[in-house]
């Protein structure tokens, strides 16, 4: 579906009960004749609310074209999310019915609102490409669960933090929620004023804005992991993990050296016999590198990448390789970066099976579409040992 909203397009493809359902509890269009069939008749729909007068119909085709933004598969498993989340097994059910991404939003929109705002960033999150995120592990356990003083601790001193440095962020608002073992913290930061124009009672004006930047935390306390996006200078990452530890673990972040702490151990994958491991609820039929970069000891831009044609034959990457440093000794090498190429299982109306690259360097950072598919590759790689739940100090086997 294409995201640039037309009014037309949008009532033509909700669902007629929603839009019906939406227009009784506003109390619009009443008399309008929605006709026998399944479809809507657009052109007179449109003509409908549009003669409701300018204060009823921007309220109307404003819901709509946030709805025709927000449908899609991320905003979908946000909502799926939330239904789990509050044991809401109707919710779940019809949602999952739902043919469409459109109904899925608006029925949600109509029956749980309040699902809306969570799975909206859920959704925003999933979006974010993952060399975006600043990832560490070491971060101190949290001592009691968060709870909403955690919250305004954190936006006080992001508050104080901002104003103080970039001098701006005066004001600030922090959405908090749960995704399995993760907390997000989704912060609406106060930016620096900007003008914009807009149209206010059929004149054109220019108009001086408070827009807001994003700045969001991805805590795992049980992995000790912390993961930042920032609009903007990602130099002041090191002092908002420090933000992050004081407000939510009431404690200083460890030592910067603790940032060399890696968490990945993929060294294991060029381990003779190694065997990537997972469990049958992953549905993946096969996993192998299919790429190996190394870099020289001592000249980390001294670097080389390697890859075969290991899809028909398992071992030709590993030979290929044995075969490259026959005069460059391994201990004059090391493994800075692997691609791992991982096949699902085919599903019941699939063309072929799905197929997903996963890239991981060290010594902590991995690049991989964080969707239900990215998420089953997560869990492998713990599985299998390459992700660890603890960090492990560089020079550890």
């Amino acid at each position: 579906m294409s995201k640039h909203f037309q009014l037309l397009d949008f009532l033509r493809r909700a669902p007629k009960t929603l839009l019906q359902t939406y227009c009784a509890r506003q109390g619009i269009l009443e008399g309008f004749d929605w006709g026998t069939g399944k479809s809507v008749p657009v052109e007179q729909a449109a003509k409908a609310l549009r003669a409701l007068g300018p204060n009823v119909s921007q309220s109307a085709v404003a819901l709509f074209n946030e709805l025709w933004e927000q449908a899609g598969p991320g905003f979908t498993k946000g909502l799926l999310n939330e239904a789990k989340f509050h044991y809401d097994e109707d919710a779940y059910g019809i949602i999952q019915r739902h043919q469409s991404h459109l109904a899925k939003a608006f029925w949600a929109t109509l029956e749980r609102p309040q699902y809306r705002q969570n799975a909206k960033i859920l959704s925003n999150v999933d979006k974010l490409p993952a060399g975006a995120w600043i990832k560490r592990g070491g971060m101190p356990p949290r001592p009691t669960p968060v709870d909403q003083s955690h919250v305004f601790a954190l936006e006080e001193k992001l508050i104080e933090f901002f104003t103080t440095r970039e001098h701006k962020g005066a004001n600030c608002k922090i959405d908090c929620l749960r995704r399995g073992d993760e907390e997000i913290f989704f912060a609406y930061s106060e930016d620096h004023p900007d003008t914009d124009l807009s149209w206010r009672d059929g004149k054109l004006l220019q108009q001086i804005l408070n827009p807001s930047f994003n700045l969001i935390f991805k805590h795992n306390n049980e992995r000790r992991t912390l993961e930042i996006y920032i609009e903007g200078d990602r130099r002041l990452v090191p002092d908002l993990q420090d933000i992050f530890s004081q407000s939510i673990m009431g404690v200083a972040a460890p030592p910067e050296r603790l940032l060399n702490k890696r968490m990945f151990d993929i060294n294991r994958l060029v381990q003779p016999g190694f065997q990537f491991q997972f469990s049958d609820d992953l549905d993946i039929s096969d996993a192998r590198v299919s790429q190996l970069r190394f870099v020289r000891q001592g000249e980390p831009w001294g670097r080389f990448t390697v890859e075969a044609d290991n899809t028909r034959v398992r071992d030709a990457l590993a030979t290929f390789v044995a075969d490259l440093t026959a005069k460059l000794p391994m201990s004059r090498v090391k493994l800075d970066q692997v691609c791992v190429k991982v096949t699902f299982n085919k599903r019941e109306g699939d063309r072929k099976m799905l197929t997903r690259d996963c890239y991981i360097t060290m010594p902590n950072s991995r690049r991989i579409k964080m969707d239900e598919l990215g998420e089953r590759i997560a869990a492998m790689l713990i599985q299998s040992g390459i992700e660890r739940t603890e960090p492990a100090d560089e020079g550890a086997a």
